[in-house]
């Protein structure tokens, strides 16, 4: 049975006209050097990094030296934390029994204590350590998925799966200048296999690399542009192509075409989670990448995709998935109480017709499509819901 996964190549998307990416240039000698390719692939999905055309031709030495340092650290990264990789750290970690303890390098020792930071900020709406349940829906590399109800897993499968999810209990310590992680003393045994926990850092660990980025943008000066992880986490920098610096962000709408709403973003960092980027139906029924940690599920809470910048994209990314494992009434509460620092945007299906709500004010965003209708307003930076 071949995946038959429906994907989207990103849930927002970048509505300016952008700059080229591709372009040579010359030597004072004449000798022309060309601009390596701004593509890379990592963790088992694209990235680009976008520069201003003129700025790539009169740099290009300086943006080959910054274009092969993403490289590296894109490669370093994929050793770290690729869940597929036999020679990761995240994987062998996720090969480890019950109650072993696995020495990490430096970037997944940092990516581990970032997500344990954010599944107690989340109060574990936030888990990595769903990676059973993902796989055994058919996602997260999974090589088929469930077409009818009967393949779907067992409520009894899926309660053992649960007992795994105990990622609050895994231990993080360094010691003589080397860094492990302790996992929890936790197994089940299914057809006779024992199983400990796993974890999956695929999507805060996209937003650690574009955080990582960011910075090397700075270092290198650019002023201008923006580099993207697998569609969903963004650097931005500044947009050359007017006056005001902005790049259009579009949410798009992930029940139809086109998109949600726009806004202006320059110099912060964006992450957006979806159900429309990875999924399937039947019954009736979509069943999704994103998990609810509660049930090890597919989320069923009405959240159809959720935007949060500002901040970490690392942060962003655990953030986002969790408002969508959340639902309407307990994110806003969260967003209310905990992220009054950055902007959110969420878009939810209660049955009666698709809603947004946000903490953006009004005119920082503008509507683009009829079938959504604005049910919260922002008074005093928090939201409000209407009736």
């Amino acid at each position: 049975m071949n995946k038959k996964i429906k994907s989207a190549c990103a849930v927002v998307s970048v509505i300016a006209a952008l700059s080229a990416a591709l372009s040579t240039g010359c030597k004072p000698d004449g000798v022309e050097i060309k601009l390596r390719s701004p593509y890379f692939f990592s963790m088992g999905t694209d990235a680009f990094c976008n520069l201003p055309k003129d700025v790539t031709e009169s740099r290009v030495e300086d943006c080959n030296d910054l274009l092969n340092e993403i490289e590296g650290l894109l490669l370093e990264l994929d050793y770290s934390l690729n869940t597929t990789n036999s020679n990761s750290y995240v994987y062998k970690f996720n090969a480890a029994g019950a109650g072993s303890i696995v020495e990490l390098d430096k970037a997944a020792y940092e990516v581990f204590a970032l997500a344990k930071s954010m599944y107690e900020l989340t109060d574990g709406y936030y888990n990595p350590s769903v990676y059973y349940s993902v796989q055994a829906y058919g996602f997260g590399g999974a090589l088929s998925h469930p077409e009818v109800a009967d393949e779907l897993p067992s409520d009894e499968l899926i309660e053992k799966y649960k007992t795994l999810s105990c990622f609050g209990e895994v231990r993080l310590f360094e010691e003589e200048g080397k860094y492990y992680a302790a996992k929890p003393e936790v197994s089940v045994q299914i057809d006779g296999v024992e199983y400990a926990m796993k974890v999956d850092m695929g999507g805060i660990g996209k937003g650690y690399a574009v955080d990582l980025v960011n910075e090397l943008l700075e270092e290198y000066d650019m002023e201008y542009g923006y580099f993207v992880f697998g569609g969903s986490s963004i650097a931005f920098k500044k947009f050359k192509g007017n006056d005001s610096g902005d790049y259009t962000l579009g949410l798009s709408n992930p029940r139809g075409s086109g998109n949600v709403l726009s806004t202006s973003v320059q110099n912060l960092c964006t992450s957006t989670s979806g159900d429309n980027v990875q999924y399937y139906m039947i019954d009736g029924v979509r069943y999704s990448h994103v998990m609810d940690p509660f049930t090890c599920k597919p989320i069923q809470t009405g959240v159809m995709s959720a935007l949060i910048f500002g901040g970490s994209a690392a942060e962003n990314d655990a953030l986002s998935t969790s408002v969508m494992a959340m639902g309407k009434e307990r994110a806003v509460e969260f967003i209310n109480e905990k992220l009054s620092e950055r902007k959110v945007v969420f878009l939810y299906d209660g049955g009666e017709g698709y809603q947004l709500v946000t903490n953006l004010a009004e005119g920082q965003y503008k509507l683009l499509s009829e079938d959504y209708t604005v049910v919260s307003e922002v008074k005093d930076g928090k939201i409000v819901l209407g009736n």
